[in-house]
């Protein structure tokens, strides 16, 4: 899985500018660049029929393949089983035994976002946006305050709490990020409850469309879908 999976949901669209020739030099643009405008042209709930090639009542495991081929094409732009967002640390007391990894970073992501990866009811791994390995974090907190690998998750939580009121780290507490594999969502019970999550690209349309896919008993039971255009 790649480092840097669980970060936001981003649409990638392109902004094409033209101007007519001038002949005099252009004034320097100081500050940032203008955000691309986004347009929402709607919502669709497909509860019969299929959404490109996934069907109403398609099993699990053929929604995974379909949904694997449009990765490697590179058609979807952004998947991943489930994506949850949160504000309060404390909302994730009841949820974390449910994913496999938890992102903590401020409003924009940093160098330094902490990424703690979730296994057997414990931390298995943390690690930086950039790749560093950690055995704790933070780095120079005391042991009994930093989450450290082999930590339980009622531990975790615990320990998550003390950070977010701390004033050294609650910088890292602006976005919190809880995210799951598709494996263990196919096999998983809990988690197969949960939606399944891309942007899909139309790329000639010019249109991006975001979608998620909910399932009942190992079916998929319906879809929804977002679709914005940049202008």
């Amino acid at each position: 899985m790649r480092a840097t999976l669980f970060l936001p949901v981003l649409l990638l669209l392109s902004l094409n500018l033209t101007s007519c020739q001038v002949y005099r030099e252009d004034p320097t643009i100081v500050g940032p660049e203008p955000e691309p405008r986004v347009n929402y042209l709607g919502k669709d709930s497909i509860t019969t029929g299929n959404y490109r090639g996934i069907g109403i009542n398609t099993s699990t495991d053929d929604a995974f393949e379909i949904l694997e081929a449009y990765r490697k094409n590179k058609t979807a732009v952004y998947l991943s089983a489930v994506n949850n967002y949160f504000a309060d640390v404390t909302d994730l007391k009841n949820r974390l035994h449910f994913f496999d990894w938890l992102v903590l970073d401020e409003t924009f992501d940093t160098p330094n976002g902490v990424q703690f990866e979730l296994a057997s009811g414990k931390v298995k791994s943390i690690r930086l946006n950039n790749g560093t390995q950690l055995s704790q974090w933070p780095q120079t907190a005391d042991l009994q305050k930093a989450i450290a690998t082999n930590d339980p998750l009622e531990v975790l939580n615990k320990k998550l709490i003390v950070l977010s009121n701390s004033e050294d780290y609650k910088h890292k507490f602006q976005r919190i990020v809880l995210g799951a594999k598709y494996d263990y969502s196919l096999y998983d019970p809990k988690k197969s409850e949960l939606p399944w999550a891309f942007i899909y690209d139309t790329q000639s349309q010019g249109i991006t469309e975001q979608v998620r896919i909910y399932f009942k008993d190992k079916k998929v039971h319906y879809i929804l879908v977002d679709r914005f255009q940049q202008y």
